[in-house]
């Protein structure tokens, strides 16, 4: 991690890893609010590749798509391969950014999709924060 954008890195982990809290103790607390858990873990996602961009010497695109991220990601990477790894959980992870987020159409999230969605966003936290290399 370049010195000069460290204090900034570790400041993004320290919200993601916020978010990513919330939803792991929610989703053991509450048997409801299904929705709000997988937006955390979305949310945690986008901080943790913003986080690995801006480790690079970067700076993040504002926006909340974690594919497009997670390719930004990739192209600034070493060792590309690992960070595409994430692929899946970013794209499924995706699916719950906008149409839970609004009114929409979508069926109810279910305990079993919260439940993957903290599933997948800790896989990527661990991904992340092992190339950053604070885990």
């Amino acid at each position: 991690m370049k010195n000069d954008y460290k204090q900034i890195t570790l400041e993004w982990l320290e919200k993601a890893d916020s978010d990513l809290n919330f939803a792991k103790a929610s989703l053991k607390e509450f048997d409801d609010f299904y929705s709000q858990i997988c937006i955390l873990c979305h949310d945690a996602v986008e901080k943790y590749l913003k986080a690995y961009i801006i480790s690079k010497g970067a700076k993040p695109k504002r926006i909340h798509d974690l594919v497009t991220l997670l390719k930004e990601c990739i192209k600034l990477s070493k060792y590309p391969e690992r960070l595409k790894t994430c692929e899946e959980d970013c794209r499924i992870l995706n699916f719950y950014y906008t149409p839970l987020k609004y009114p929409s159409h979508y069926p109810k999230v279910t305990r079993e999709q919260a439940k993957e969605a903290v599933e997948r966003a800790i896989q990527v936290s661990e991904v992340i924060k092992k190339e950053i290399g604070v885990c």
